[in-house]
């Protein structure tokens, strides 16, 4: 049996590492610099940004939460960064100059696309406990 603080730490340090992961591969993702423009003071990329890694990060915690295996968490985790993606792909079509709001620093647009990746990582997570 594994020592309760060793799984602590190994989900910990996972999980944080696996947003460092979803953290770049989201801003290789998407066609503007989010660094340069958070840099910049761009609220609307902060408000996507964060809502994006919330949502992400709701979806690694229900994993947790459900005690599943190492490999469970790593399929959940990816498969947590893909509607994440998809969530980008469907805002990008509602808003199709989604690009250019958010670099023009849309607040609202960027706090509506936020807004809307933290709701879909948080129905994600409630999946994983059907």
């Amino acid at each position: 049996m594994v020592h309760p603080i060793v799984s602590y730490l190994g989900y910990l340090f996972a999980g944080l590492a696996l947003l460092a992961v979803f953290f770049f591969v989201y801003v290789r993702f998407t066609p503007y610099k989010e660094i340069a423009l958070l840099k910049h003071g761009n609220r609307a990329v902060a408000y996507f940004l964060s809502g994006s890694m919330l949502g992400f990060s709701i979806t690694i915690a229900a994993s947790i939460l459900t005690h599943a295996s190492f490999t469970n968490f790593i399929v959940w985790s990816v498969g947590a960064l893909v509607v994440q993606i998809i969530v980008y792909v469907g805002l990008n079509r509602v808003f199709s100059d989604l690009a250019h709001q958010i670099e023009e620093n849309n607040a609202a647009v960027g706090m509506m696309s936020g807004g809307t990746a933290l709701c879909a990582g948080i129905i994600n997570a409630a999946c994983l406990f059907s």
